[in-house]
């Protein structure tokens, strides 16, 4: 009974959705009908819109040309008459500069505002009145002046007035051309085509008066109102559209319109809403109608319906109790799950083959179902599933085993099968279900996962694993025999807080940022062992993001550089310094002469370049030998080293040859005090070995700025000042001058 009131409450719904069905469909016809019929007016309306505004644009160019070449006229006229004083409008007319029969009236009108002469017939008559001939008189303007619509003395006629202003040569009022219009001078552009029959178009000045205007085929005159209306529009924006009814007519219309270009104008055209929506609104009723059809054709199909699901209803409701208890547990298990029969008549069929069977195996339910495994699997497979079907036959349990299979197109895949009988009422197996999972992807994971770790511990370099707040989470051991720690000593700790902290915390902090900015970073350290001892390391840090781009874990690669560092300092060592004395080479003591010079400079002091030369170093050599030669030269370059200030800079030049660079002195005391302290030092015999040997030097002093102001020319005189001393009886020195120069010039 429970399981037939369950069903009938899911039909009941089921049939409940139905005419809620249909009702939304109803619903949607007359939303999309609704939708189409907006979606229709809007286009329409933007249509005429478009074709409105493109309709103004142009009446605006044909405005803008219809008076510039009104003023053409005027100033044509205006240039002759104060070239010549008189203006010849026949010969004009006769030249074809002016038309005699055309819609513009050319007139000339003196001081006192009489028209003296004009391109067509007229009595005489004053404008002496007008407003714009008063504007003309009290100031020149420079402008073509156009007037309100005024009422032709001559013609009796609504006219608009165009002016400018004659001078006389001495630059006083002379009168004025004066070009007479008739409003449909401008209105010449409308077509009916264009505008409809309630179309407007119209000429409407800045100061919200219509110059001319005009509704459908006949002229008419707009009101103030609406010409105020669209000034305000103007001054806002040159160029606009609007929707606005007529209060005249009330006729809704859309207008567009434009300032016109160089003139105090605005150009407006505008079409009736109704005659651009004419035809919409013929449509509008069929599509209600259609709409209305509809409707009534989907409430009679859905109550027909409706009647036969309640009668379809009462015999489904056996079949879903059924089948319910299957459905459940294959669509609650995402294994593969296969049923088969143990029992005689169907022993060894599919009962049940669910979708992922399908992804796992290659082989839909279709092909599967109502067939033995020998019909379905390869034959390897399907004999182990035969033997583990006699296994569990034989004892039945649970069976978790893996097996290989190789599946075409797929390669070789590995499967975990859960097996385990289902009884029936007589105790017998009455089927087997299986869960098969593939888990070849999990066992390549598992194997790559056991490789990296592999390759983590048995690397040569040291490398260190943190998570996201930079705690150690892990190192090699590589790490432990590069700086002594345990894996115990750091695991756990906050790497800046650890044992093995950075020792340069700011510069360890800019690595940081630049690690979480860029995701790498690589660069020398220097860090310290358990021993207390320093490490120079080659670090490569990278950052290993999530999917969200956050940062997970921080891994860093720690290389031991020391003795590269130590070679280093080696070469640096061998490229500076002299290899046997262990003093400065040539090299190294030429760069601190060029340093000394510059801050010499700088400073404005001055500075001194002692060069020595030891005096018979030849037949030491040649009498006792180079080893001995060797030894007194290191001998003599310590001597030396103790007769020089902190500050000063001793190095060997080559051979037996040496030099100080002697800075911040009291020149040329100092040099006298040191050249006293070497000879004094040298006069003492040396002990080499079993002998003893003696020594002696020259010395030559060159003086910054004063001997000479470059390093190079600053040693240049310092030998010729040694040379001086060696031709001087040896073992003294001597300061470099000016004679000395001219005598190495004569001996040149």
């Amino acid at each position: 009974m429970r399981r037939r009131r369950f069903s009938l409450t899911r039909g009941t719904q089921t049939l409940w959705a139905l005419p809620g069905f249909g009702f939304l469909l109803i619903a949607a016809v007359w939303i999309a009908t609704s939708l189409q019929l907006q979606s229709t007016q809007r286009a329409l309306i933007s249509s005429t819109t478009h074709d409105t505004e493109s309709f103004v644009a142009a009446f605006e160019r044909y405005t803008w040309r219809a008076l510039k070449d009104a003023d053409r006229i005027a100033r044509l006229v205006k240039h002759e008459y104060e070239q010549h004083g008189t203006v010849d409008l026949p010969r004009l007319i006769a030249t074809g500069l002016i038309e005699d029969s055309g819609p513009v009236l050319v007139s000339i009108v003196d001081v006192r505002g009489n028209i003296t002469a004009s391109s067509q017939p007229l009595r005489a008559i004053t404008v002496a009145d007008r407003e714009y001939f008063r504007l003309h008189a009290a100031k020149d303007t420079g402008l073509l002046d156009i007037s309100k619509p005024v009422v032709g003395r001559s013609s009796g006629r609504p006219l608009i007035q165009l002016s400018r202003r004659i001078n006389r040569p001495d630059g006083s009022f002379a009168g004025i051309v004066l070009l007479s219009v008739t409003p449909e001078y401008f209105m010449q552009f409308y077509r009916e085509s264009d505008l409809g029959e309630q179309g407007s178009l119209g000429l409407l000045g800045l100061d919200g008066t219509y110059r001319a205007s005009r509704v459908g085929a006949t002229s008419a005159r707009e009101s103030d109102e609406t010409g105020a209306e669209l000034a305000v529009r103007e001054a806002k924006d040159p160029e606009g559209h609007f929707q606005s009814r007529s209060e005249s007519d009330h006729i809704a219309r859309i207008v567009a319109y434009r300032k016109l270009a160089d003139y105090p104008f605005i150009v407006t055209g505008a079409q009736s809403v109704d005659e651009a929506l004419a035809d919409f609104y013929r449509h509008r009723r069929i599509y209600l109608a259609i709409a209305t059809i509809a409707t009534l054709a989907i409430l009679a199909f859905f109550a027909t319906l409706t009647v036969l699901a309640v009668r379809l209803q009462r015999h489904r409701v056996e079949l879903k109790a059924q089948r319910r208890f299957l459905e459940t547990l294959v669509d609650n298990i995402p294994s593969g799950i296969t049923v088969r029969s143990m029992r005689a008549a169907t022993f060894g069929q599919y009962m049940l083959y669910n979708e992922s069977n399908e992804l796992i195996f290659g082989k839909s339910a279709e092909d599967a179902l109502g067939k033995t495994v020998v019909d379905v699997m390869p034959a390897r497979y399907a004999a182990d599933i035969i033997e583990l079907d006699t296994q569990l036959l034989a004892s039945p349990m649970v069976q978790d085993v893996v097996r290989v299979r190789d599946l075409p197109g797929r390669g070789v895949r590995i499967d975990r099968l859960i097996r385990f009988p289902i009884f029936g009422a007589d105790g017998e197996v009455d089927c087997i279900i299986t869960s098969t999972t593939d888990i070849t992807e999990e066992r390549a994971r598992t194997d790559e996962l056991q490789l990296a770790s592999k390759v983590f511990e048995t690397t040569a370099d040291a490398i260190m694993l943190s998570d996201a707040d930079d705690r150690v989470v892990m190192v090699n051991a590589a790490f432990s025999k590069l700086t002594g720690y345990a894996a115990t000593e750091i695991v756990g700790q906050v790497l800046v807080a650890s044992p093995f902290a950075p020792l340069d915390i700011e510069a360890s902090n800019v690595r940081m940022a630049r690690l979480q900015r860029d995701g790498f970073y690589t660069g020398e350290v220097v860090r310290e062992c358990k021993d207390g001892s320093r490490l120079s390391l080659w670090l490569t840090a990278s950052c290993v993001r999530n999917a969200d781009a956050t940062i997970r874990n921080f891994v860093r690669v720690f290389t031991d550089i020391s003795l590269l560092k130590q070679t280093q300092q080696k070469l640096e060592q061998l490229a500076s310094f002299d290899t046997l004395t262990g003093l400065p080479n040539r090299r190294l003591l030429h760069d601190r002469l060029e340093q000394a010079v510059l801050r010499a400079h700088r400073d404005g002091v001055t500075m001194a370049l002692m060069f020595i030369d030891l005096d018979g170093f030849k037949q030491v050599n040649d009498a006792l030998g180079h080893d001995v030669g060797d030894r007194l030269l290191c001998a003599v370059a310590a001597r030396l080293a103790k007769c020089v200030r902190a500050s000063d800079a001793i190095g060997r030049f080559g051979g037996d040859e040496f030099a100080i660079v002697v800075e911040d002195a009291n020149l040329p005391a100092d040099a006298i005090r040191i050249g006293t302290r070497i000879m004094a030092a040298l006069s003492v015999p040396f002990e080499i070995g079993d002998q003893q040997v003696r020594a002696s030097a020259s010395i030559g002093i060159a003086i910054y700025p004063s001997d000479a102001k470059e390093a190079a020319m600053l040693l240049k005189r310092a030998d010729v000042a040694m040379y001086k001393a060696k031709r001087g009886g040896r073992n003294r020195f001597e300061f470099y001058t000016d004679a000395d120069a001219m005598a190495v010039a004569d001996s040149g």
